[in-house]
């Protein structure tokens, strides 16, 4: 069989699903056309990024579609590691209140069963609630730990496998699995409510987009291109909208999975697709405000009156969320694989291939302070809370740090 594909320094080609079966899904020889990342280039350090303390969880991901996110609650970060370790740290400190391993959850037969050997146990997570912490497993399960020892609240299957963080909402747990399907769980016993499935085409990327819960409804972007609007009580879709249509000839240029993180502000949903288009859609009425072509992976973030897109050549742009226009560009990341743009203060922090955290100002783009984080990479958004900033490094190492 011969495969032709088009890489970056990472590779798209890491991300793809092989759902289709055949020979070859561009036909003609093995060719690779390999693009390197733009070199990092000095610039006039505005501020400091202070490390405050750092944990190893585990083993990075063997699979770099997983980037397992932690979260923030209270005084305590909640993190897994893809080979199954799930910790609860003081936020301040970086003291282990307790770890659970996913696996002691199993019989030795169910984890016989479940998983093989040397894979990544852990593929979706971190989700959190009021009292549990939710991830999902390689088993094709939802994993729900209480918070306050790390005990098992429950155990659910899902469809297939999870690889977004499972949102949780008062009663409601929300998780978005590959095959195409959003479920709601009750969050007190992990019985599934409601499944809303649509189709999806035969070649997609590996991953999936974060559903949110807002208000009555659950959002969700599928790798049709399309968002649902769905009722967080029975998972009806109240509106279902059609962000970017397949175009071109080759299966790689027809693919508008929309997998990256999407934003609710006010009563606009603003969301990117792959190959499609970045579009500002009325919750209210379900109807698009505006649109614009982009091509996204990892999806958005905003500030300052602006949408920030990491483009899936990592150039990264703000776009004012009025009116959809460009408000300035950065061109100096471009195919270094960078990470979902966060927002904390000022500033806008990004992660890369490298294991490079850099922080840029929101006002303009430029860049005010960098530091290399993990020698194995940076895949996971950073978390922000309050002045502080949660790195997962691709090694498996959690580091927090505090812009100065």
């Amino acid at each position: 069989m011969k495969t032709r594909t088009i890489t970056s320094r990472i590779g798209l080609t890491g991300l793809l699903l092989l759902i289709v079966s055949g020979c070859s899904w561009f036909g003609g020889d093995d060719e690779v056309e390999e693009i390197k990342p733009t070199k990092l280039t000095r610039f006039t350090k505005e501020v400091d990024i202070r490390p405050i303390w750092n944990a190893k969880l585990g083993k990075g991901a063997q699979d770099r579609a997983i980037k397992l996110v932690p979260a923030v609650a209270a005084s305590r970060v909640f993190a897994a590691s893809a080979d199954g370790k799930v910790v609860a740290l003081q936020a301040d400190n970086g003291r282990k209140i307790w770890e659970q391993k996913v696996k002691s959850f199993y019989s030795k037969q169910e984890a016989r069963n479940a998983f093989g050997e040397d894979v990544d146990i852990v593929t979706g997570g971190i989700g959190i609630g009021k009292d549990i912490v939710v991830v999902g497993t390689a088993a094709g399960e939802l994993v729900a730990l209480n918070q306050s020892d790390g005990s098992l609240a429950w155990r659910t299957r899902t469809s297939s496998e999870v690889l977004a963080p499972p949102q949780i909402d008062g009663d409601l747990v929300v998780a978005h699995t590959i095959d195409g399907k959003v479920a709601g769980y009750n969050s007190l016993d992990g019985e599934r409510k409601w499944i809303y499935s649509t189709s999806i085409p035969s070649l997609t990327l590996r991953g999936t987009s974060t559903p949110i819960i807002s208000g009555e409804f659950v959002i969700a972007g599928f790798a049709n291109g399309r968002i649902a609007l769905l009722d967080r009580e029975n998972g009806i879709a109240g509106a279902d909208e059609r962000v970017a249509m397949a175009t071109g000839r080759s299966d790689l240029e027809r693919l508008v999975d929309i997998d990256g993180t999407m934003i609710v502000t006010g009563n606009k949903l603003y969301v990117v697709s792959f190959h499609g288009r970045l579009a500002a859609i009325d919750l209210s009425t379900g109807r698009l405000s505006w649109a614009r072509d982009a091509s996204s992976v990892v999806g958005l973030g905003e500030g300052f009156g602006n949408i920030y897109i990491a483009h899936a050549d990592s150039i990264l742009s703000a776009i004012d969320m009025g009116t959809g226009r460009d408000v300035w560009e950065v061109k100096a990341l471009q195919h270094r694989d960078i990470t979902t743009p966060v927002s904390t203060g000022s500033y806008i922090a990004v992660g890369d291939y490298d294991g490079y955290l850099h922080i840029i100002a929101q006002a303009d783009g430029r860049f005010v302070g960098r530091r290399r984080v993990d020698g194995d990479g940076l895949l996971s958004p950073v978390v922000v809370d309050g002045n502080r900033l949660f790195v997962m490094g691709n090694s498996g190492r959690l580091s927090t740090f505090e812009i100065q």
